[in-house]
């Protein structure tokens, strides 16, 4: 991890409460002053090491069908960002940062490639962003759960010769796919490498406050 973090934005009007359960792939119960309610989950990942029961959360009243919206969640003594929509707005911020973005000179977001819709288009270089949660001794993994439609994003981007982002949002060394998980987007991932597609993995960290940028990790063998 680089020595100077960089402050991306911070979020504002956190509250705080206790993790309970997942109903539902989009729903969190958790325990809030006394009270059990229920709260938007954005990641449809599993979240297995993170949202488990008893886990501090930190969470916003939320604009759609639920009162409350889930942002992040507390393990091992760090705030891991769980609100996957937030990427988008993050990755603005990490293309001001990385000297190889400097010469941009127009973004588009959600422009439809092929049959699939990447996150942004740079200067007609499509462009997808992931956000990596998981991380197994010291190495961050993507997917935690298998991803169809990741597999295809990769496969556009070989093709279209993008990039791709990855939000590295809890502490890690390096940067690998998760083979025992997705072993069709880590095939995918491992031939768009071979054929020199840039695979860009950064770190980012919450302090329960504020978003920071750290630099970039290195890959890890694959």
């Amino acid at each position: 991890m680089a020595p100077e973090k960089l402050q991306i934005f911070k979020i504002p009007d956190l509250m705080k409460g206790i993790f309970l359960s997942r109903p539902n792939r989009f729903i969190g119960e958790i325990e809030y002053g006394g009270q059990l309610e229920t709260a938007h989950i954005h990641d449809p990942g599993r979240l297995k090491e993170l949202l488990v029961k008893g886990a501090e959360v930190l969470f916003t009243y939320s604009r759609g069908k639920l009162k409350y919206y889930i942002k992040a969640v507390r393990t091992d003594d760090e705030w891991i960002l769980i609100d996957t929509a937030l990427h988008s707005k993050i990755a603005m911020k990490v293309f001001e940062f990385l000297p190889e973005f400097s010469d941009v000179k127009e973004i588009k977001k959600e422009v439809k490639i092929g049959n699939n819709r990447i996150d942004f288009v740079l200067d007609n270089v499509p462009l997808e962003v992931k956000g990596a949660s998981l991380v197994r001794d010291g190495i961050a993994l993507f997917p935690d759960a298998p991803t169809e439609r990741g597999a295809r994003h990769v496969k556009e981007i070989i093709e279209h010769n993008g990039i791709i982002l990855f939000l590295v949002v809890r502490k890690a060394k390096s940067f690998a796919p998760n083979w025992e998980m997705d072993p069709k987007f880590s095939n995918n991932l491992s031939e768009a490498r071979k054929k020199g597609i840039r695979i860009i993995p950064v770190q980012i960290s919450f302090d329960g406050k504020t978003i920071y940028f750290h630099g970039i990790i290195p890959l890890s063998d694959f």
